[in-house]
C-alpha cells in the first residue's frame, strides 16, 4: 500500500512537473496557453488510453495513469479558461475549445487503446 501511494505520488509529481514544462514553453512562444492546456489533455488522454489496454494489471500503471497522467491533464485548468473565455464574452471561441477539447481528449482516448491492442 505505501508503495502504491508512493508511485502514484512520484508519477504526479512527474506529470505536474511536465505540464508546468508545457506551460512554460508556451509562455516563452508567445502561443496561447489554453492551446497548451488542450494539447497537453490530449496528449495524456491518448496516452492514459494506451497505458490502460496495454498494461491491465501492474503496480507501476498506477504510476503512470493515476500519477503521471492525471498530474499531467489538466480538467481544472480546462475548467477555468472556459470560464474566463466566457465571462470575456468570447462565446464562439469558448464553444470552440470546450466541444474540441472533449471531443479530441475521447478520440484519442480511443486511439491509445487501439494503438495499445496492435
Amino acid at each position: 500500500m505505501v508503495r502504491n501511494i508512493l508511485l502514484v505520488g512520484l508519477g504526479g509529481a512527474t506529470g505536474a512537473m511536465l505540464r508546468y514544462g508545457i506551460t512554460l514553453l508556451f509562455t516563452f512562444m508567445h502561443w496561447s496557453v489554453n492551446v497548451g492546456t488542450l494539447l497537453t489533455n490530449v496528449i495524456g488522454s491518448f496516452i492514459m488510453g494506451m497505458l490502460v489496454s496495454a498494461f491491465q494489471q501492474s503496480p507501476m500503471l498506477l504510476f503512470a495513469t493515476v500519477g503521471l497522467c492525471g498530474g499531467f491533464t489538466t480538467f481544472s485548468t480546462f475548467s477555468m479558461q472556459s470560464v474566463t473565455l466566457l465571462q470575456q464574452g468570447r462565446y464562439g471561441a469558448a464553444a470552440l475549445y470546450m466541444l474540441g477539447t472533449m471531443t479530441l481528449c475521447i478520440i484519442c482516448a480511443a486511439l491509445g487503446c487501439m494503438v495499445a491492442k496492435q
